[in-house]
């Protein structure tokens, strides 16, 4: 079964049961700090989320991964901007490519646990 056909189906169930299904499912995901040895990402307790973090930073790796490339910058742009070394940033875009399902999973369940808060996403028009 593939991570889309999951989702299509998980879309189905009510909340609770969709929100414990995402659970498991990230939970049952391979402990990327176990995978590889990391110098400057960590693993921080959550309740669902399983990516790594920055070390002594309340900071996802894919929040910098992210960043990169929706403002284009260069990881050098990136030292400047977060204020890490040039080996952490690099770091960061290495376990984020190699992790990108989690990632997405994750971004995904979110999106909709705030989604059921009531946030919208849709922006709203400046009148």
């Amino acid at each position: 079964m593939t991570l889309q056909t999951l989702k299509e189906q998980a879309s189905q169930l009510p909340v609770s049961e969709r929100i414990e299904l995402i659970t498991a499912l990230v939970q049952s995901l391979p402990d990327a700090q176990a995978e590889e040895s990391w110098q400057y990402l960590v693993s921080r307790p959550h309740p669902w989320r399983k990516q790594l973090y920055v070390k002594g930073r309340k900071l996802l790796a894919s929040t910098i991964w992210q960043d990169l490339k929706v403002n284009h910058m260069t990881a050098e742009d990136a030292v400047e901007n977060w204020n890490l070394p040039l080996s952490a940033i690099n770091e960061a875009i290495r376990y984020c490519d190699n992790h990108q399902d989690l990632i997405k999973l994750e971004a995904d369940e979110e999106r909709y646990r705030l989604e059921t808060k009531g946030v919208s996403f849709v922006p709203e028009n400046a009148a």
